[in-house]
């Protein structure tokens, strides 16, 4: 219900708006429209005399007239129109109305392009305080997937070098914007990757929340979530990890996040999920990564487990495989989730406890009578799979490229994903830079352990044929 007051004051604003919006419709010349769109002008016009310019009715062709603009770069009239709509709704709907969320996120769009970058920010704030207000509602999660894929765009672009406005804005520099120390204008790029890297895990990890109190465990966009939490969170072993150091934090150390809203906290929702209970049929692939591990009254372990590469990774693998078990996936789809667990603890060196997971899955497979082409799939591939395995295969050929040559190439897996003697076998127009390129490529990353004759032997050997690609321009 809207007060009286509320009402008026709305009301006020519309008037001001539909102004706006009707002087626009009646100026001699629009350039965003011709003489096709004149029945669209018509349209808006009769609907306004008929019903009033809080008409729901208007809704539709306003917004395709705010299109029409934004089309012909006029953004100012594009802004207008669209926020014409978008007040129509409010009054009709409430003020935290989801129905308004197309027109916000188109309305970033437009602030985006015209350049204004503080406006661009303001209104997806606003759009994130209006999604978190319905945080049961499915409508919500495409909005927020596609905010945290815009983050990661944007923290893209730090890690290339470059300051986009939203490092300022959002005062990345910063260990926690609410934070009384620190600058927001300079300061430590690593604290900028990391906490842009945390607000879109957060927003991730709210929309998997959202379809997880829903039930909709065999929805392919709530595996499309998790495999998005999983690159960013590959993101700092590859960038701030190495073989003898463990990567860096998901977020930065902030200690003040007690006093943080919950829809604010970089942590919040990671904490939510990884102590989700989930079903899970058989927990044996599953122990060692809980934050029920560690003790209620152990604090600091908890944040450690909510923070560490590991095992947040490991807590976006659990549920994948808890997935696959409440919706009754096919007998393969259980057993690579499993091996994608064993992957992620043969990439932190976890080595025994890989060796064990793989083991079972393949044990599942053969238990439920799969099919040899799945075994083949999951541990026999033309092509070695090269973890993690929901990254791009660097050893894979591009069918979408041309080739400009190839090399053939022997070399062993170990047990432990590890490859070594490497010997090449013949070439085609590879130079002697790109064979040596190959062979420090093979050496250096960290395969899937191969079956031979049933078991995971200590050496497998693979003999496979590597393309070469023109250079890409920038």
């Amino acid at each position: 219900m809207i007060s009286f007051n509320l009402h008026r004051a709305l009301e006020t604003s519309a008037t001001v708006v539909a102004a706006l919006v009707l002087a626009a419709f009646t100026t001699p010349v629009v350039a965003a429209l011709n003489a096709d769109d004149d029945p669209l002008l018509n349209q808006i016009q009769e609907i306004l005399s008929r019903d009033g310019p809080y008409s729901v009715e208007l809704l539709e062709p306003l917004s395709r007239l705010g299109l029409l603009y934004q089309e012909d770069e006029d953004y100012s009239l594009a802004l207008v129109t669209l926020e014409r709509a978008q007040h129509i709704v409010r009054v009709n709907d409430g003020l935290h109305s989801l129905e308004q969320v197309p027109l916000l996120r188109q309305l970033i769009k437009i602030e985006a392009a015209r350049g204004n970058s503080q406006g661009a920010w303001d209104r997806e704030q606003s759009l994130l305080t209006l999604l978190r207000r319905h945080p049961d509602d499915v409508r919500t999660a495409p909005a927020l997937r596609e905010i945290a894929d815009r983050q990661m765009e944007v923290l893209a672009a730090v890690i290339a070098g470059e300051r986009p406005p939203d490092v300022i804005l959002g005062c990345y520099y910063k260990e926690s914007p609410t934070s009384a120390d620190g600058s927001c204008t300079a300061g430590s790029k690593s604290t900028v990757v990391q906490g842009m890297l945390a607000e879109a895990q957060r927003n991730y990890l709210d929309a998997i929340a959202v379809m997880l109190r829903q039930g909709l465990y065999d929805s392919d966009e709530l595996r499309t979530l998790e495999l998005d939490v999983l690159r960013g969170v590959d993101l700092m072993r590859t960038r701030y990890g190495g073989p003898s150091t463990r990567p860096a934090a998901l977020a930065p150390p902030y200690t003040g996040t007690a006093g943080i809203e919950p829809w604010r906290s970089r942590v919040a929702a990671v904490a939510q999920l990884a102590a989700w209970d989930l079903p899970y049929p058989d927990q044996r692939p599953l122990e060692g990564d809980s934050l029920d591990d560690a003790s209620d009254a152990n604090t600091a372990t908890k944040q450690a487990h909510i923070m560490d590469p590991y095992h947040r990774g490991r807590q976006s693998l659990r549920r994948l495989y808890a997935y696959g078990a409440a919706s009754e996936g096919s007998s393969l789809l259980k057993a690579d989730a499993v091996v994608q667990l064993a992957d992620w603890d043969l990439l932190y060196s976890h080595n025994n406890q890989a060796i064990e997971s793989y083991e079972l899955a393949h044990s599942m497979l053969e238990q439920e009578g799969a099919q040899e082409t799945s075994v083949e799939q999951l541990f026999e591939p033309s092509t070695p799979v090269v973890l993690p395995a929901f990254q791009p295969n660097p050893l894979a050929r591009d069918e979408t490229r041309a080739e400009t040559g190839s090399i053939d190439v022997e070399f062993e897996i170990t047990k432990y994903g590890r490859g070594r003697a490497v010997e090449i076998l013949d070439d085609a127009n590879a130079t002697h830079s790109e064979k040596q390129d190959l062979m420090a490529l093979i050496r250096s990353i960290r395969y899937r352990p191969r079956l031979t004759q049933g078991a995971f032997a200590d050496v497998a050997p693979v003999r496979m044929r590597y393309y070469l690609y023109p250079e890409r321009k920038e």
